[in-house]
């Protein structure tokens, strides 16, 4: 994670948070994030610490939050809104991670992840020949998506549709 916006009086600090995460142990990486928070130079560095700790410790409220401050400095769209999208399901608003993919992908129609994602998603809505449509495009944009498909449990209710079976590798 670059820390290079981070006042050089924070470095060590930011420094710190981040190989918490490395490590697994997001936990500690929040308690080093208060002075981050607090500087305006280390905020969006502490904002994006603190929505990827949050989430793996399966806080999603508090990633979204974390996540509205950040939106106004975050430059890789794509990574927040598939970030957006992940805490989004997780917190029982799928169609909030539709949105946050119908999104992506009105942006950047080439993105696989956004398409492969939107697919799921729809999937798991019940939206069965529209999440066909976004696997395929997916797998068409990028072939790598086909090797996913036989255990990607958001897809299931899509196994039996012959579309489907004609994706797998």
């Amino acid at each position: 994670m670059n820390v290079g916006k981070v006042p050089r009086s924070l470095a060590r600090r930011a420094v710190e948070a981040a190989a918490w995460l490395d490590f697994g142990c997001p936990e500690h990486a929040l308690v080093k994030l208060e002075p981050l928070l607090e500087s305006p130079g280390a905020r969006p560095f502490a904002l994006k610490v603190k929505v990827m700790a949050c989430s793996q410790l399966a806080r999603f409220a508090d990633a979204l939050a974390a996540l509205a401050d950040l939106k106004p400095f975050e430059n890789d769209l794509d990574w927040f809104d598939v970030t957006e999208a992940w805490c989004r399901k997780r917190s029982d608003d799928l169609p909030g991670a539709i949105r946050c993919m119908e999104r992506l992908v009105d942006r950047d129609h080439r993105s696989a992840i956004g398409h492969f994602n939107l697919g799921c998603y729809l999937a798991l809505a019940g939206e069965i020949e529209r999440a066909l449509d976004e696997v395929s495009l997916a797998c068409g944009i990028d072939g790598q998506f086909r090797g996913l498909l036989a255990d990607e449990r958001d897809l299931d209710a899509l196994r039996d549709e012959p579309g489907f079976r004609q994706l797998l590798p």
